[in-house]
């Protein structure tokens, strides 16, 4: 059952056989091992006892040594010690002689131990009691001898007794026979002894043989492994790989086509039995299946040879509707050129875009070249080439005798052909065909463009030429709607350039459009319109948002707009400012009407911020000079009106004279201060300079102001060592310092100080003037030196003044080549600084 189990697989059997040989190997190591062990074993404890022995055979003898030592001890001095000695001596002795007569295997184990007691007897039962005598009579001084003598112990009492029984024998001397015994048992001893290293070497040589014995089996047992390996494991594996080799080989035959019908099946139920079955009937179906293939070949190259009939019938097909396809393609692609030149002429606006035109109508005659000429209104040409080189073009255009001469002359189509004996283009001679079609303009019979074509072996037909003409009626709307194209453009550009070119920002507006015109100077009044960065068209709606977010009151505009759009036009203009009345607008409408009919509205701003101001200044000055002159002359009319009506005494009158002569002063200036403004204006302030030492200049005005107030302490400082001199008009320097002194006394109603600092550079003079008056607030120091310009505050309004005195000194400073500016805090002060160049190498110095 087993045996059938294990050949049903290959695997079982190599394991089968791997178990029989590791199970020989074990089972016979281990009888081996066992064997040796037990051997070994009893060996070591036979040494082992011999060992002992011999050891317990040495110890008794050397304690029989001792014992003798100790008698003789004994007997000679009497000593109970060595007595007590002998005694224990004695138990230790007769142990060992009985283990000996208990334990003795052997006969010289035997004669050992009757010797030893042998000896213990004739020792212990006779020696020892007669010593234990000769002992006592000594001591008792019955023998006094220094030496034992063995005749003294033979002639005791106890030795005669014991010679009478035979216990002890004499020698020849006399003398008790101890050493007699004591040889009888040594030669016992020695005899054992000899015995056991005898017995000692044979057990060692019988282990040295065992072991021999031990590797024997050990290498017999291989031999039996080698054996097994050899005999029954090889022809196994042999046998296995025989028949497996077949089958691979049969395997590949079969791989490779070849016919292969069966194989010889072993004898076995294992896989290769299994698979040698496998193989036979795999070899069998691919037999029949390569039979039935190869009648499905058959019947599949019959069905081949069919269908390539039929493939050969439908390729002819096929050419047939390739040629028909071809030839619609070619109608077709002929209609595309027709439809892509048409909506070509119907779109293009420029010369520019021709070359595709040409391109594209050569293409459709079948032409080799072609060329669009161009006439302008100058009778100048241009041309539009398409595969001509420069030379023809050039002699085509030049050439007196050219075909388009021909076609100038006559306005109709002509032709021409010749030969041409040049092997360029072609690599033979051939015939050229030209063509040239004027172009006429229909309404002045004038020729505006040509076209012209070029064949190289045949002639136009008359469908190519129909082709031709159509086109060539197509390209003049073409070029005629280009003219009135570029005719619109130039008067649109015109007008652009009319509009641009006025002042007044406009807005034209046309009805039902929400698209608007605007000119140039309405992004430069509006900069939020972002001229220029826009790409599409303004809208009205746009513009009108962005105007309003910057208008004052945007109301007002609204609703002037809102009238202006529902159609009611104001017959005022309205006036608004932008931006915090930075800007002041006129803004009015005009209707553009062509004809009787209304086409469009212009809303006109105009920038009228210039007239504005000057309407301001104007009532302003018209405002302060009547009020500087009404104060000076009131008093000049009521003073010289009391003196010619009333008799006044001489002081008061002196006194009244004084005060007409300041208010007449008075007068003087403020009309020079008139005069200088209009030579300002005017441009025609001089100045006579010369060589001006400042110091002094400022030192005498602000000593004289000095003198002329009391509620001001007016001091002047000149810093350095050196005086000034500049090139100047002594009398406008004058007039600057005083306008900023009066300035200072003036706007400081309160009083304090005033600073006249006179400084210099290394080349410019430094002077400054500082008070501590009401002060300029920040945003009126831009304008300060404005004319007519005063600040708008209570304390200016009370102190009066014509608003010129700074603007006169910003003019002198100017015209000297300097520079003046305030620096001020309201109720704290104010600081004018002059800059007025210094002349070089001038100075003079202070000693």
């Amino acid at each position: 059952m087993i045996t059938k189990w294990i050949n049903r697989k290959i695997g079982r059997q190599l394991m089968a056989s791997f178990y029989v040989v590791l199970a020989t190997l074990m089972i016979s190591s281990l009888i081996v091992y066992n064997y040796t062990d037990t051997k070994l074993q009893a060996t070591r404890a036979k040494l082992e006892d011999i060992r002992d022995r011999s050891a317990r055979a040495g110890a008794l003898w050397e304690e029989w040594q001792d014992v003798q030592f100790n008698m003789r001890g004994y007997a000679l001095m009497g000593n109970e010690e060595l007595y007590t000695q002998v005694m224990a001596q004695q138990d230790k002795i007769a142990q060992q002689t009985d283990w000996f007569e208990k334990n003795a295997i052997y006969d010289q184990g035997k004669a050992f131990a009757q010797s030893s007691r042998e000896l213990y007897q004739y020792y212990f039962d006779a020696i020892l009691p007669l010593v234990q005598s000769y002992v006592k009579a000594k001591e008792s001084g019955d023998i006094t001898e220094s030496f034992l003598k063995g005749t003294t112990l033979a002639e005791l009492p106890l030795g005669q007794k014991l010679l009478t029984e035979g216990k002890i024998q004499l020698d020849s001397q006399g003398n008790i026979d101890v050493l007699s015994e004591i040889n009888k048992s040594e030669l016992a001893l020695g005899g054992y002894r000899e015995f056991l290293e005898d017995w000692a070497q044979r057990t060692s040589d019988q282990l040295e043989q065992e072991i021999r014995t031990t590797q024997l089996i050990w290498l017999a047992n291989i031999v039996v492994l080698i054996a097994v390996l050899i005999f029954f494991i090889y022809p196994f594996i042999r046998r296995i790989t025989i028949e497996l080799l077949s089958l691979v080989k049969n395997s590949q035959r079969l791989a490779n086509g070849e016919d292969v019908l069966s194989v010889k099946v072993p004898n076995r139920k294992d896989e290769i039995g299994i698979l040698a079955l496998s193989f036979n009937q795999m070899a069998s179906s691919i037999s029949e299946n390569k039979q039935h293939l190869l009648a499905k070949n058959e019947e599949l190259q019959a069905q081949q040879e069919e269908l390539q009939a039929q493939q050969e019938e439908l390729q002819a097909q096929q050419q047939e509707l390739e040629e028909a396809l071809e030839l619609t393609m070619r109608n077709e692609q002929h209609l595309q050129y027709r439809n892509d030149l048409t909506e070509t002429l119907a779109a293009r606006e420029s010369l520019t875009a021709y070359p595709e035109i040409i391109e594209k109508l050569v293409t459709i005659t079948d032409s080799e070249i072609g060329a669009l000429v161009f006439v302008d209104e100058e009778e100048s040409y241009s041309v539009v080439t398409y595969g001509m080189t420069d030379e023809l073009a050039e002699q085509l255009l030049q050439n007196d005798a050219s075909l388009l001469k021909r076609a100038e002359s006559l306005k109709t189509p002509v032709h021409s052909s010749k030969q041409v004996v040049s092997n360029h283009p072609l690599p033979y001679p051939y015939y050229m065909y030209e063509t040239a079609v004027p172009i006429l303009d229909p309404t002045a019979d004038d020729i505006i463009a040509y076209i012209y074509l070029v064949r190289y072996r045949d002639q136009f037909t008359n469908e190519q030429m129909r082709d031709v003409m159509s086109f060539s009626r197509q390209l003049s709307l073409s070029l005629l709607r280009m003219r009135l194209f570029d005719e619109m453009t130039r008067e649109k550009t015109k007008t652009e350039r009319i509009l641009d070119s006025i002042r007044e920002a406009v807005i034209y507006l046309e009805p039902g459009k929400e698209e608007v015109f605007v000119n140039r100077p309405l992004y430069d009044l509006f900069p939020e319109l972002r001229y220029g960065v826009q790409a599409e068209q303004e809208t009205l709606q746009t513009c009108l948002e962005v105007i309003q977010s910057v208008v004052d009151e945007p109301e007002n505009f609204s609703r002037y707009v809102d009238s202006v759009l529902r159609g009611e036009l104001p017959t005022d203009s309205l006036q608004f400012s932008i931006r915090n009345e930075t800007v002041f607008i006129q803004f009015y409408v005009e209707v553009i009407h062509i004809h009787q009919v209304h086409k469009g509205t212009m809303l006109v701003m105009r920038d009228v911020t210039k007239e504005t101001e000057m309407d301001r200044l104007k009532s302003e000055l018209v405002s302060t000079v009547s009020h500087e002159l009404r104060t000076p002359l009131s008093s000049i009319y009521g003073f010289t009106e009391l003196m010619l009506n009333r008799d006044i005494e001489e002081s008061r009158q002196d006194r009244y004279l004084r005060t007409i002569h300041s208010e007449t002063e008075r007068l003087a200036n403020l009309v020079n201060d008139f005069l200088d403004v209009q030579r300002m204006e005017s441009g025609t302030q001089s100045y006579k300079k010369t060589s001006v030492n400042i110091h002094a200049i400022a030192e005498e005005t602000t000593h004289f102001y000095a003198a002329s107030t009391q509620a001001h302490r007016i001091t002047f400082r000149h810093e350095g060592n050196q005086l000034p001199v500049i090139e100047a008009d002594e009398e406008k320097i004058r007039q600057l310092l005083n306008n900023l002194l009066n300035n200072a006394v003036k706007y400081s109603p309160s009083g304090g100080a005033i600073d006249v600092v006179l400084t210099t550079s290394r080349d410019q003079v430094i002077l400054q003037v500082r008070d501590e008056g009401i002060g300029i607030p920040k945003q009126s120091l831009s304008r300060l030196f404005e004319k007519f310009y005063r600040v708008d505050n209570s304390d200016s309004r009370k102190i009066g003044g014509t608003g010129l005195g700074l603007a006169i000194c910003k003019e002198i400073v100017t015209g000297h080549g300097g520079e003046i500016h305030v620096e001020s805090v309201v109720r704290e002060g104010s600081l004018f600084t002059v800059k007025i160049p210094l002349v070089q190498s001038t100075h003079v110095t202070i000693s």
